[in-house]
């Protein structure tokens, strides 16, 4: 631009000259960096790193768990079952009682390990970052990493399906023949807790504390607090609402614990979810037919489509197709045949999806089922037979006496961190948790199944 065009401050110039002008002088959005005076804009990033997943007050059962030493990689128990037979006890005078034996079962259960391994190049150790130290916020996120794992699988790990898990609580409480309450996909409602805590107590228990998804006690704190006449605060500022955090039973207060890792079952995956999970299986559909363990009730009468997804240590496949639609009616039952999809890394149990009533999306429906085996060796197909115990988009709680009588987490190693060997310009670390739940008196304890929620 001529300077010689301006006078005193004024005078003409082209567009293009002025347009020039503002370019030289305006700073822009550029990241990082940019152009012209843009280069100059010091960035402005938070110092504080920002957490989008979970922390370690959302590990609730975790937490709460007692927890002991495990002595060996298993853990064997003794139950006493019995004092003696129910029936006598009365004697005459001066006559010899009946003898009475106690009954004594002994259980056990494997110590299992979870494990991550961490990394953080050198040069990443020198430059100045947000953390400012990697290799201590990595710690951090492992920790809590193990922690989620371990806090959900406490809920579902199941070593019929995948060997290397250990068996969570529900499943030991199931094979214990422990009480389980199905709500047949209603809400969880106050008699319900109610009649938990009576059967706990039957069975000479002491129910503290229920662990389900918030959204279950959301639902059951909308359904209380609806029926509920409140005092208006008048001209006084106010704020409505009661937030449940538990419910005083006949029996005595069980508090409610909400829980982000008590999850219900989501929709079919429509990708494998690890590089190393099992080749797609197929699955071919029987003929709907009479069985008198069905659960299939005259309100869930109607027509399904079931996925089926083949399951490792590693994670899911991909699904199969969703299946024609079957007519089921009260009191009936469909098997399933799974045929595996083979893969480097083979398949060690399933996961069932199933439509809700007339649906399109397969949704998971809680129950995951081990691959058949044949003298210990798996099989190539695989049948299950769907009696609706386990219903889509519905939720798992548990209602449990926490005592160390009652259950525990036994810890071989408790969350350790061991170094491993510098083979590149890089600091690796291993950070490992040895342990497997116990459940010592299944019966003094309760699974909410199949619990449903407002839409």
């Amino acid at each position: 631009m001529d300077p010689n065009k301006m006078e005193d401050g004024f005078g003409q110039a082209t567009s293009a000259e002025l347009s020039e002008l503002r370019k030289a002088l305006e700073i822009g959005y550029s990241t990082p960096g940019g152009v012209g005076p843009d280069s100059l804009r010091v960035e402005s990033l938070d110092s504080t790193l920002k957490l989008l997943t979970f922390t370690q007050q959302n590990l609730k059962l975790w937490s709460m768990i007692p927890k002991t030493d495990a002595f060996s990689t298993v853990e064997e128990y003794n139950r006493l079952l019995q004092y003696g037979s129910d029936g006598g006890g009365f004697v005459s005078s001066g006559a010899l009682p009946e003898e009475e034996d106690s009954t004594y079962e002994r259980a056990d259960q494997k110590v299992k390990y979870i494990g991550t391994t961490r990394s953080v190049h050198h040069p990443a150790t020198l430059v100045r970052t947000v953390p400012a130290d990697l290799i201590s916020q990595e710690t951090q996120n492992g920790a809590l990493w193990l922690m989620g794992k371990a806090n959900s699988a406490l809920y579902g790990g199941n070593s019929d399906v995948v060997p290397l898990e250990w068996n969570g609580l529900q499943k030991q409480i199931e094979d214990g023949s422990g009480i389980i309450i199905d709500l047949q996909g209603d809400p969880l409602l106050a008699s319900d807790i109610e009649n938990g805590t009576q059967q706990i107590l039957d069975n000479f228990g002491n129910p503290s504390q229920l662990f389900a998804n918030s959204k279950v006690f959301t639902d059951f704190a909308s359904s209380y607090n609806s029926q509920q006449r409140w005092q208006s605060p008048g001209s006084q500022p106010g704020m409505g609402g009661t937030p449940m955090t538990g419910w005083n039973t006949q029996n005595g207060p069980v508090g409610f614990q909400s829980d982000v890792f008590c999850k219900r079952g989501g929709v079919v995956p429509t990708a494998a979810t690890h590089a190393k999970a099992p080749a797609a299986p197929t699955v071919a559909l029987g003929a709907p037919g009479a069985n008198a363990s069905s659960q299939f009730l005259s309100t869930d009468a109607g027509t399904y489509k079931w996925q089926i997804t083949a399951v490792n240590q590693y994670g899911e496949s991909a699904p199969t197709a969703l299946s024609a639609g079957a007519a089921i009616a009260l009191g009936e039952a469909i098997a399933l045949t799974v045929t595996d999809g083979g893969g480097t890394y083979g398949a060690t149990g399933y996961k069932l999806y199933r439509t809700e009533k007339g649906g399109a999306v397969a949704y998971y429906t809680q129950k995951a089922f081990a691959r058949a085996k044949t003298g210990g060796a798996y099989t190539s197909t695989t049948v299950f037979t769907d009696l609706n115990e386990w219903r889509p988009r519905c939720f798992t709680g548990l209602m449990l006496d926490l005592s160390p009588q009652s259950l525990t987490f036994r810890q071989l190693a408790p969350m350790l961190k061991m170094n491993l060997a510098i083979i590149s310009p890089a600091i690796r670390w291993m950070q490992l948790l040895y342990g497997t739940p116990i459940v010592f008196a299944p019966k003094k304890n309760v699974i909410f199944k199949n619990i449903g929620v407002a839409a």
